[in-house]
């Protein structure tokens, strides 16, 4: 009898041993780390980003989200070669990627999928409103402060809008690279005569530059928008309304463009961690109006709107129980 109490006894602490091991286990699974590569020093990305890491922690504590510095092309190149997670994109860099054109000529990816949609991502360009700069074509031999080289405001913003008007980077006069605000102080500095950006309405840089100086902001012509079409279908026609930079010296609506900003993940993160990744995100997107005021109105429809890009399959599961998703 004493030695079949003993077995028993036995088989139950293998049997508690077992299950504790398959809980601790089950716990660790849901454990999980994301490498998120974000913006620019300066710009709404990394703040943003930042924001997001706390949101998604905060209501998934076993979900960590580690944001590092990047830009969009350098986000995409990430995701491509597997050093980052997730990461900010644009859709014309989505479109370039997936179609292995511009900056991705030879070495097509379809690896970065969809999770959400967040804002605009608007052309801007500014110069000094005492400027004889009315044109793009005007800048021809001034200084300028521009992106710093792999950043999507230079190759599909400036680039793209020179070689609209028949330019190209050398037709302009000395430059600059770097960050958002060192392009900022150049001008301010009177060591540049322009500076150009991708980023939300109102921009900082804009707001931070008006507050030295009056400014005048270069719009895009009917031609010359039909033009950057042609070159990448990603972009769309965006009009900064009357007033919304008046006290930097732009009182009229311009007409100008942009590039949706979306969130990519790359294909080898397993769909449960997007799944949840995608749930704390536009569950708690509520917070992320204190970093960029547009995202105030932003529904869960929009954020699932995919521009036609391809969904991580963790983000379309939770999409379409979310009702958001009719097919």
């Amino acid at each position: 009898m004493a030695n079949q109490m003993s077995g028993a006894r036995r088989l139950a602490c293998v049997l508690l041993s077992a299950s504790l091991a398959a809980l601790a286990s089950a716990a660790q699974a849901q454990k999980a780390e994301v490498v998120f590569s974000a913006g620019p020093t300066g710009g709404s990305w990394t703040p943003l980003a930042a924001s997001i890491s706390q949101v998604v922690h905060s209501r998934d504590p076993d979900l960590t989200v580690q944001v590092e510095p990047g830009a969009a092309l350098v986000n995409m190149e990430k995701l491509r070669t597997d050093k980052a997670d997730i990461g900010w994109s644009m859709t014309t860099v989505v479109a370039d990627a997936r179609g292995g054109v511009g900056q991705f000529a030879g070495k097509p990816t379809d690896k970065a999928l969809f999770v959400a949609n967040f804002y605009p991502n608007v052309w801007q360009l500014v110069v000094p409103a005492g400027s004889d700069i009315k044109s793009v074509k005007d800048l021809k031999g001034k200084p300028v402060a521009l992106p710093a080289r792999g950043n999507t405001s230079l190759a599909a913003g400036w680039e793209y809008v020179l070689k609209i008007n028949g330019m190209t980077l050398a037709d302009l006069g000395p430059k600059s690279y770097g960050p958002v605000a060192s392009n900022a102080e150049a001008v301010k500095n009177r060591q540049a005569m322009a500076a150009g950006w991708f980023t939300v309405v109102p921009g900082s840089f804009v707001l931070d530059l008006g507050s030295t100086m009056p400014l005048r902001m270069l719009g895009i012509t009917e031609a010359e928008f039909d033009a950057l079409k042609k070159i990448n279908a990603g972009f769309a026609r965006y009009t900064v309304k009357p007033g919304v930079y008046k006290d930097q010296g732009i009182e009229a609506a311009v007409n100008t463009f942009q590039s949706p900003t979306i969130l990519m993940a790359s294909s080898r993160v397993p769909p449960e961690v997007i799944y949840r990744l995608t749930k704390a995100i536009v569950e708690g997107r509520g917070e992320f109006a204190n970093v960029v005021k547009v995202m105030k109105d932003v529904t869960p429809a929009d954020m699932a709107t995919n521009f036609d890009i391809p969904y991580h399959p963790g983000a379309e599961k939770y999409f379409r129980e979310a009702g958001l998703l009719k097919k």
